[in-house]
């Protein structure tokens, strides 16, 4: 082997480049990096042939997140043959700056604008979402949350399942019920007490007696009515 021979090969075990472009379909995905400058002898210029890329996890767990066109790689090539090349994420570019600059945080942003952060200096997590995203949890066994306090901000709030409130609940919006209600006071307690009027379309039923239709036993001028019967 020549001294030029051994110098390329040197040159390209380990080199850094840009994605061309990527094959998602094929098995594993693979990508095309260009690298090197074609008018520099020092560091003359490649375009790899589809090589694969590396990811976080291909085992057991497995991570999903493919490289884009443009971005910029370290090109790692066995024996100095950037046909046995992969590619490595990730370095950040005028094109693709850091989007934070903070030692306290963890940030990925996506291409949509949507952005999860952990700030553990505040201990703070924000999950931010762009106009019209959804949240979807399937979590067919249950979903427990244990905090001090809980906001919900909401146009509309649906609770399809039924419900049970193990302490007190307040309402301070209007309060309506389509399907009857029920209820039972505490020990010494009413069922309900309320602090001013009520309307009823219907019969209200006292006692088994009907505030509509019950009837008084007459007594006399000036005396006492029975009570209702």
């Amino acid at each position: 082997m020549d001294a030029n021979e051994f110098r390329r090969l040197i040159v390209n075990l380990i080199r850094k480049g840009s994605v061309l472009d990527v094959d998602l379909a094929s098995n594993p995905p693979t990508c095309r990096v260009s690298v090197g400058d074609p008018d520099d002898a020092n560091n003359p210029g490649l375009v790899t042939n589809w090589i694969p890329f590396a990811t976080v996890r291909a085992g057991k767990t497995r991570e999903w997140n493919p490289l884009t066109k443009g971005e910029q790689v370290i090109l790692l090539c066995p024996m100095g043959d950037p046909a046995q090349g992969i590619a490595v994420a990730g370095i950040n570019s005028d094109a693709s700056p850091a989007p934070s600059n903070s030692p306290d945080k963890h940030l990925r942003v996506y291409p949509d604008g949507a952005q999860l952060e952990y700030d553990h200096a505040a201990h703070a997590l924000t999950a931010t979402l762009p106009e019209g995203a959804t949240v979807l949890i399937v979590a067919p066994g249950a979903v427990n949350v244990q905090t001090k306090q809980a906001t919900v901000q909401a146009d509309t709030i649906t609770l399809d399942g039924d419900a049970t409130v193990t302490k007190s609940l307040t309402v301070k919006g209007p309060f309506a019920f389509e399907n009857g209600m029920t209820g039972k006071g505490g020990e010494g307690k009413a069922v309900m007490k309320i602090a001013g009027g009520a309307e009823f379309e219907d019969d209200v039923k006292v006692g088994g007696i009907s505030s509509m239709h019950h009837k008084h036993r007459e007594q006399g001028d000036g005396e006492l009515v029975s009570e209702p019967q």
